[in-house]
């Protein structure tokens, strides 16, 4: 959703031309789609089995001695069967078309360095700093209450920069591109004594940017794969490479288990679509798709708090991942013995009046 209001500014705020934008929308289309299809999934599930229901079909089944388990097992098996395309849809068409949208943006980036910057939000787009713009007038390209926050490396000391006003100055001939800082003080601390402050105050400073080098021409496109534009197994070789690595290990485990467990939730929305629809009487397509509304905001609830604690690493990355699957698929055993609580019921009234 952030990246259509991204889009949208592209054309209305920064007139970049409507063909790179379509483009930029296309291959934004993947990841959209790794999402929506399992909720099509519940979706459909959950309307078809409510229907066999209202329609009486579930009944006549039912009086044929057709099992529950009988009426599941297409439903589950074709639930497999788009798992296991999405898989294949995850670590081909998904990581390859996020690698193209990110090279097209920061194509753009290269002409156009506004468009990353975006006021009351933290920008951690440039190599080495990461900004904070107050305030933002795009028709002038002026940013004001502007703070800089150096990163930190291991010997090097905490640095911190606050000016009041800015703009961004790009030379598209020798791709430079710079943050002219006007009346304003820097803060840092000492390597040796961190408790100790030193402030330098200035009429004008410049910061230079760049992106893994892109903006300089000093590397190619190439370089801004990172674990969101690889496939399972370029994961597996980030992850062997140890601390050689220049990705973070929490983000590469993440990325690496989300490669299946968000397929998987189409057979977890089956699993607790099917007994749910056929528990489902009344209200039609209406109590059908409020019922796929509740079942995707718990998903996703639980899907958000176990990102949350994974990509921290305060979290075991199977269960940060699955968490949500397993969830699910243990409502969806719930739902089942509810179906099946009645037809054990009576085979125990049956067995104990025959023995009498």
């Amino acid at each position: 959703m952030n990246s259509l209001f991204v889009l949208s500014d592209f054309v209305f705020e920064y007139r970049i031309g409507a063909i790179k934008v379509l483009k930029l929308l296309l291959f934004l289309l993947p990841s959209t789609i790794a999402v929506t299809v399992p909720m099509a999934v519940l979706v459909g599930v959950l309307l078809t089995y409510s229907r066999l229901v209202q329609d009486n079909e579930y009944a006549g089944m039912q009086a044929c001695g057709i099992s529950i388990i009988s009426i599941s097992t297409p439903s589950i098996f074709f639930s497999l069967l788009i798992t296991l395309l999405m898989i294949i849809f995850n670590n081909t068409l998904l990581p390859s078309f996020n690698l193209k949208y990110k090279k097209l943006y920061y194509e753009i980036v290269k002409k156009r360095a506004g468009v990353v910057i975006q006021q009351h939000t933290f920008i951690n787009d440039f190599d080495n700093y990461i900004f904070y713009i107050g305030e933002k007038d795009n028709k002038n390209d002026i940013l004001k209450n502007i703070i800089v926050f150096v990163k930190q490396t291991q010997d090097s000391p905490v640095k911190v920069i606050l000016a009041k006003q800015g703009e961004l100055i790009s030379d598209q001939e020798s791709l430079r591109i710079s943050m002219k800082l006007q009346d304003g003080f820097a803060q840092v601390t000492s390597p040796n004594q961190p408790t100790r402050l030193s402030q330098m105050f200035f009429n004008t400073n410049f910061v230079e940017l760049d992106v893994k080098g892109i903006l300089r021409n000093k590397n190619t496109f190439d370089n801004l794969k990172s674990t969101r534009e690889m496939n399972f197994f370029e994961l597996v070789a980030e992850a062997r490479k140890g601390e050689k690595s220049t990705e973070d290990r929490h983000w590469i485990w993440m990325e690496m288990h989300k490669k299946f467990s968000l397929p998987f939730a189409c057979v977890v929305f089956a699993i607790s679509g099917v007994p749910l629809g056929l528990i489902t009487r009344k209200g039609g397509k209406l109590m059908g798709i409020s019922l796929s509304l509740v079942l995707i905001f718990i998903y996703y609830i639980f899907l958000i708090i176990g990102q949350n604690y994974g990509y921290r690493g305060k979290m075991d990355y199977f269960l940060a991942t699955w968490l949500p699957n397993i969830v699910l698929i243990l409502l969806g055993i719930i739902f089942f013995l509810w179906i099946l609580l009645p037809r054990i019921k009576s085979k125990l009234f049956q067995s104990s009046g025959q023995k009498k």
